[in-house]
């Protein structure tokens, strides 16, 4: 099956995928920033995170084969997706700026713990050959420190739009704002 699966200059039919998939999330992004074009572009946008988890799961593995927990994972999506649905039906409008907010540092701690996840299969005598390696540690560390920031500052604003959160006052806020 390998052979099926291998394009010229060594890509993968996976890599092709995620490019394709990377490019509909742009797309769909720059739709959404325009009223008249934001369901499309919401579209282009799930469609590319379909196109990319389908091709994750079939061709994950280098040899080809799929992965073999794909009960845990449609499990794991079918949960998401009907607690995600049941919020995002419930909430009302004016409260959707907080939703869009929980949402995205959930987005956040997602990253963050998959990074967690994933440090311990990083094997030492690898980091001191390896650049690939290296860049694999550095992968793991930007998706801890960009998923933990996200997280804490999408919890924040959340706090802050629910009015759970109120201004910081300190005596010599003038003296920080103007640095």
């Amino acid at each position: 099956m390998n052979e099926l699966i291998n394009f010229p200059l060594g890509i993968s039919i996976l890599e092709i995928t995620y490019i394709l998939a990377s490019v509909l999330f742009i797309i769909g992004l720059k739709m959404l920033s325009h009223p008249i074009t934001a369901r499309r572009g919401n579209f282009f946008a799930a469609a590319g995170m379909m196109m990319a988890i389908v091709a994750t799961i079939l061709f994950h593995r280098k040899d080809g084969e799929p992965v073999r927990n794909i009960g845990l994972i449609l499990a794991a999506m079918a949960v998401g997706t009907i607690i995600g649905w049941t919020i995002a039906k419930k909430v009302k409008m004016t409260a959707m700026p907080q939703l869009v907010s929980f949402f995205n540092g959930m987005g956040g701690a997602a990253a963050a713990l998959i990074s967690m996840m994933e440090f311990p299969h990083v094997r030492p005598e690898l980091i001191a050959s390896s650049g690939m390696a290296n860049g694999h540690v550095l992968a793991i560390l930007l998706g801890l420190m960009i998923g933990s920031i996200s997280w804490a500052g999408s919890m924040i604003a959340f706090g802050k739009l629910d009015g759970w959160i109120g201004d910081l006052r300190v005596k010599a806020m003038r003296y920080v704002n103007i640095a």
